[in-house]
């Protein structure tokens, strides 16, 4: 009689354990029908003005479609010259590795609509590739609860809903930086390939430099191999079409050119960019020209906090949070890619339900980035008096910096390694 009371108490446990996680399911699925239900009734299409534009999938249409369209027909999407007198009222070329262009390649003959369903499914797909991995890692006991609610956060929070709806940049540059850190912390493999997805984004690749300081050149190589093999086919495609080797490259330097111009919302002196790096909100705040020192200042202190965290520490709470947050800080960044701050948090959290989480400084570090993680800036600047989406983030970019300085401290405690 013991025995059976025994048996049957876990499986009643398991039995509700499972509806919750349906449940769950459940609440994710409405979100993902509501999100996509606003967006594909104001969508902007093809032919519409990014400029004053407040259409959905502004960023799928000009970094997927219109580019793919172009490779397709023969040109040069990476050239502004040809690009932007083709398709004037798209973005320019965003910088993306060629090997980007390969998903365009399948999605850009479609019709449009149709392309951005399946875009969308794609992205849902990795993110739930993510989740899973860094919660299988960061809290396995608790992952079956984690996937859910963190694709449930990713469809309310602003960087994910963004991520998941026109930026799959972000979210193969985070699973990245997940495969790159979990190797580091526990010798498991996928490194390689997430060097290969985190240099699909180039701001992501002091992941890719973490991993070579932490002792993973041999992973390094094989990433970087992989995504240039993927890459010949466009840049092939391109070369051609710019009439060379030489043709090509002066292209993507014009191409630079125009993005950092205020021609482009990525460009300091643009009055709409939205930057979230330091000199981006500098420059949102009145310093439109940062002198050249300071340009060259931040991102080499953000590469040198890198280096110092990686070298220091294998701890994964630790690791995780200065890389991000110094990426954050050095490098330009939209707001979707803080989305990467899930990585740290979920670690945090982790350590936490264990009673791992002692430090002062890796309590300061969890709380900092999570604050940012649950900060919803439409809730915020609406209950808030005079508490705009430029302070609002101007506040974020502040408890990264706590972060990272906490971050950096933890790295030198005693038993850090």
């Amino acid at each position: 009689m013991a025995v059976a009371v025994r048996l049957g108490k876990p499986a009643g446990k398991t039995t509700a354990r499972r509806w919750i996680v349906v449940v769950l399911w459940a609440f994710v699925a409405a979100a993902i029908a509501v999100r996509l239900s606003v967006m594909f009734a104001q969508p902007i299409r093809p032919g519409e003005s990014f400029r004053g534009a407040e259409g959905y999938f502004l960023d799928f249409r000009d970094t997927v479609w219109t580019p793919g369209r172009d490779l397709l027909s023969g040109e040069n999407p990476y050239d502004p010259d040809t690009y932007l007198a083709t398709y004037p009222w798209a973005l320019p070329m965003s910088l993306y590795t060629p090997a980007w262009l390969t998903l365009a390649v399948p999605l850009a003959p479609l019709p449009y609509l149709f392309s951005v369903a399946l875009f969308q499914v794609l992205s849902i797909g990795v993110a739930v590739v993510m989740l899973r991995i860094l919660a299988k890692w960061s809290m396995p006991l608790l992952a079956d609860f984690a996937v859910p609610l963190g694709l449930l956060w990713c469809n309310i929070w602003y960087p994910g809903r963004g991520a998941i709806s026109v930026q799959l940049g972000s979210l193969l540059g985070v699973l990245g930086a997940v495969l790159i850190l979990r190797s580091l912390a526990t010798a498991k493999p996928g490194a390689g390939w997430g060097v290969a997805l985190v240099l699909i984004k180039v701001q992501f690749g002091v992941f890719a430099l973490a991993a070579a300081v932490g002792g993973r050149l041999r992973s390094v190589w094989r990433g970087v191999l992989w995504l240039a093999v993927a890459s010949v086919p466009v840049v092939v495609a391109c070369t051609i079409a710019a009439g060379g080797p030489a043709g090509f490259v002066r292209s993507v330097l014009r191409d630079l050119a125009v993005l950092s111009s205020d021609v482009a919302p990525t460009g300091l002196s643009n009055p709409v960019q939205r930057r979230f790096d330091l000199l981006g909100q500098l420059a949102r705040w009145g310093l439109t020209e940062p002198p050249a020192w300071l340009q060259i200042a931040v991102p080499l202190l953000a590469v040198v906090a890198v280096v110092f965290v990686v070298r220091a520490t294998r701890r994964p709470l630790t690791v995780a949070a200065g890389i991000a947050t110094a990426m954050l800080i050095g490098f330009y960044h939209a707001p979707y890619d803080l989305l990467v701050l899930f990585v740290p948090v979920a670690l945090g959290i982790g350590m936490a339900v264990r009673g791992e989480l002692t430090r002062t400084a890796d309590r300061v570090a969890v709380d900092a980035l999570t604050l940012v993680v649950l900060h919803l800036h439409t809730v915020s600047t609406k209950l808030i008096p005079g508490f705009d989406v430029r302070l609002a983030d101007a506040v974020d970019l502040l408890l990264v910096a706590v972060g990272l300085a906490a971050a950096l401290v933890s790295s030198r405690c005693r038993g850090a390694r």
